[in-house]
């Protein structure tokens, strides 16, 4: 076993045998069954789900590699993308060099479409798709792990204890990361620990300290210059979990825990790829290829860019003009939206499909961009 076999993706030699797998999984063909066809999946579920593994099988047939699932999936995503989204610009891509491989280090608001959207414009661009960091503490289910290993996904493993569990597990991801740049394969991997679900988007130094442990006692300077480090702004008009993420921020800011519910994760994640989600920007920075003090020092530049880099949309400054306590009010007094009745109408609807109890959350996921750019005086 190699050091890094228990957090790799699929080899190609494996892809065949573990699509099978998937499609005489009952619980995925149920998890799908529930997402695409939820009426019938009550009303007739033993049809739909035989249906769905017909349709399965005839689906998965040709393909027998990486590369094949790859191209599975850029078909998947030209459906969500064009039933979810009214379009994406993908900007700065022309900074990439095909012959180069980067790791991508951006804001994270959603648990599939950041990474899938990021491989597609990859993919359609010419360029090679990325190998995706995914934490363990999403793993929930045997058919998660094989979608996410399937997709080029690795694993960083978050869930051990103890120190020198804990570092052991950070040196394996770094190490992989470093061998992935080196051997031909890009990588994507957020900015900190989970989704930003307050938008407020901060890169974790201690991101930064893990990618530098493979470098031994190298030039810390040198080994992130050779990581080609490109810092990616990634912009959703709107979130399809808002609702949901509004009433975590809300439990946590009376004092309670928040217990997630099981399962939770998988319903944010079919959320976030069937729900509208407006205009989408895809913003690529420039590599990193200057010297830094210091790892606080790295953060603050990626944070720089990808924070330059958001784009900012009508319900942002509309959100922020609902908004009375500071600091929220004091900034809105330099920011103005202009929106036709009808728009404003649709906001609102909006925001009434939201309980009540976390509407001031609610506003703040999308005030928060606004106020975050300004705090950061970029």
């Amino acid at each position: 076993m190699n050091d890094f076999e228990d957090i790799r993706p699929f080899n190609d030699d494996e892809v065949s045998c573990e699509l099978k797998k998937l499609v005489n999984d009952d619980e995925f063909v149920a998890f799908l069954a529930s997402w695409l066809a939820p009426s019938m999946a009550r009303f007739a579920p033993s049809t739909i789900r035989y249906l769905l593994k017909l349709y399965l099988r005839k689906l998965i047939s040709p393909i027998k590699d990486v590369d094949g699932f790859q191209s599975l999936i850029a078909r998947f995503a030209t459906k969500l993308i064009r039933e979810g989204t009214e379009g994406i610009n993908y900007e700065g891509f022309e900074k990439l060099d095909p012959s180069q491989n980067y790791l991508f280090i951006s804001n994270h608001r959603d648990i599939a479409c950041d990474s899938m959207f990021l491989d597609y414009g990859l993919y359609t661009k010419g360029f090679g798709t990325a190998r995706i960091a995914i934490g363990d503490n999403l793993v929930q289910t045997d058919f998660a792990t094989s979608l996410m290993r399937l997709n080029k996904g690795f694993f960083i493993k978050r869930s051990v204890q103890g120190n020198k569990k804990i570092y052991a597990a950070l040196l394996q991801a770094s190490r992989y990361i470093k061998e992935s740049i080196e051997s031909g394969n890009s990588v994507w991997i957020a900015q900190s620990e989970g989704r930003s679900k307050d938008a407020i988007d901060t890169t974790d130094p201690a991101l930064i300290k893990m990618l530098g442990l493979a470098k031994g006692k190298g030039d810390l300077n040198l080994f992130i210059q050779s990581l080609n480090i490109v810092p990616l702004s990634i912009s959703y008009e709107f979130d399809p979990c808002d609702v949901l993420k509004a009433k975590e921020l809300t439990v946590i800011e009376s004092g309670e825990t928040y217990q997630k519910p099981e399962g939770e994760d998988l319903i944010s994640l079919a959320k976030g790829l069937s729900g509208k989600k407006g205009n989408v920007k895809f913003s690529i920075g420039t590599p990193l290829d200057q010297n830094f003090d210091d790892a606080s020092d790295i953060a603050r530049e990626i944070d720089r860019q990808i924070l330059s880099n958001l784009e900012f949309y009508p319900i942002n400054y509309w959100a922020l003009s609902k908004l009375d306590e500071e600091p929220y009010k004091q900034l809105r007094n330099n920011y103005s939206v202009d929106l036709s009745g009808k728009d404003a109408d649709q906001l609102a609807e909006r925001l009434q499909k939201c309980p009540d109890q976390y509407r001031e959350q609610f506003l703040r996921i999308y005030a928060n961009p606004i106020l975050n750019r300004e705090r950061s005086n970029i």
